[in-house]
């Protein structure tokens, strides 16, 4: 099993440009998920400036990229320590820059959460918990990562089938 002190953030190549077109995965996620078309920074179009985003965990838009954090719901360290130490490099480039796995937030929520677990923050909105643990097995599942009993728990308490 896995320990923190083995843990690398640079096992996980994030921010990457597979298709070559000067923006790296951060500012595709922007593109993407913006409701309104971005506007860029200079002429070649590779880092977004401004856009209009919904958070993932508060009910706040977003409208300057430089405010937005693009988080990893199950953050690199915990997936490291539920599986992916044992992954190829490849395999966690993938994880790293999963779509499914990023979400957009305001950097100060991002702050807060860190590398934190769904056991250990949470939004306070129920309805924005349930879409965070939702989200969180989708990606634990879709990795084939370990859940724990607790995680199973916590969510039940929600209930957020129940909404």
């Amino acid at each position: 099993m896995a320990s923190a002190g083995d843990y690398n953030r640079r096992a996980f190549k994030h921010w990457i440009d597979s298709d070559h077109d000067c923006q790296n995965t951060r500012q595709e996620v922007l593109i993407a998920r913006s409701k309104v078309s971005v506007t860029f920074t200079k002429k070649k179009n590779c880092t977004v400036a401004d856009g209009k985003w919904a958070d993932f965990y508060f009910n706040e838009e977003l409208t300057n990229a430089g405010d937005v954090d693009i988080d990893h719901v199950v953050p690199l360290k915990h997936a490291w320590l539920t599986g992916a130490e044992n992954w190829t490099k490849m395999k966690r480039t993938e994880f790293a820059n999963d779509m499914d796995n990023l979400v957009i937030t305001n950097k100060k929520y991002n702050r807060q959460k860190g590398a934190k677990t769904v056991l250990e923050w949470m939004p306070i909105n129920r309805n924005y918990a349930c879409k965070y643990f939702e989200r969180w097995f989708l990606v634990k599942n879709k990795y084939q990562l370990s859940i724990s009993d607790e995680e199973r728990k916590n969510y039940s308490l929600l209930k957020c089938d129940q909404q």
